[in-house]
């Protein structure tokens, strides 16, 4: 009898400690230091009062997990860098073949990543001068000058061009504002939503109607955080799911930048 007691008594106490472990824990989440609505807003190394819809998503998510989110801004390549690392425990991406040795994505049974668990899904398209030549440029297969923001993939694009750094989202759409390349990506589609930013309606600018890229962002974790946690790392999609409310990205997609 006694031995009995003191088996039940052993696995109460690794209930416990386990339950206890789960809810300490905690989710270190890298994002970029500069805005990219409606993901993120603000600059610099600490959240913005209005942080993005991303943040708020993630923070629902911490709630409804138990977790506590610390939120770390860098620029982009850094956190990829520090996720590779292990000094990160996640980030959102778009899932490629070539990072599955660093990062964890919710997957399907056939190994697949499952967009159901996603974060978001988002197209982008060009916009360019009310006055430029990109559609005629685009019509004649002519070389057209793009800005791109640094750190941020090629993408395929619908004809010849040449890519110009730019050290922002906002500082790409003032290059294209004043004529110094003929245009840029922007969000034109969220969630299967037609969207357009509310910083072109205060630029001259517009939208080329045919989207250029398709993303789906994941939460991605790192192998050491998905290893050592996998059942917390499945709560933590699902709740990305339960919790994704595509109002919230839209309403930030309505705010200037800060």
């Amino acid at each position: 009898m006694q031995y009995l007691y003191s088996g039940l008594l052993l696995v109460i106490t690794l209930l416990w400690q386990n339950k206890a472990t789960a809810d300490s824990a905690s989710l270190r989440f890298c994002y970029e230091d500069k805005p990219l609505l409606p993901f993120y807003n603000g600059h610099g190394d600490l959240p913005a009062p209005q942080p993005g819809a991303a943040i708020e998503h993630l923070q629902a998510v911490a709630k409804a997990t138990n977790i506590e989110l610390v939120l770390i801004r860098q620029p982009w390549l850094r956190c990829l860098a520090q996720l590779e690392a292990n000094q990160v425990d996640a980030l959102v991406a778009e899932y490629a073949s070539e990072r599955d040795y660093y990062m964890q994505a919710p997957r399907r049974p056939d190994g697949q990543p499952d967009e159901s668990l996603a974060m978001s899904s988002f197209s982008l398209c060009l916009t360019y001068h009310q006055q430029g030549l990109l559609p005629e440029k685009l019509s004649q297969q002519r070389e057209f000058a793009l800005a791109r923001p640094l750190g941020y993939r090629p993408l395929p694009m619908p004809g010849p061009h040449i890519e110009v750094s730019a050290d922002s989202i906002s500082h790409a759409l003032e290059l294209v504002s004043s004529g110094r390349v003929d245009a840029t990506t922007v969000l034109c589609e969220l969630n299967g939503i037609t969207v357009e930013p509310a910083e072109l309606l205060l630029r001259p600018l517009q939208i080329y109607p045919t989207p250029v890229y398709h993303s789906v962002g994941y939460l991605m974790f790192s192998k050491a955080f998905y290893q050592q946690n996998p059942d917390l790392a499945v709560r933590i999609w699902q709740q990305v799911a339960q919790q994704r409310d595509t109002n919230r990205y839209l309403d930030y997609l309505q705010q200037p930048q800060q």
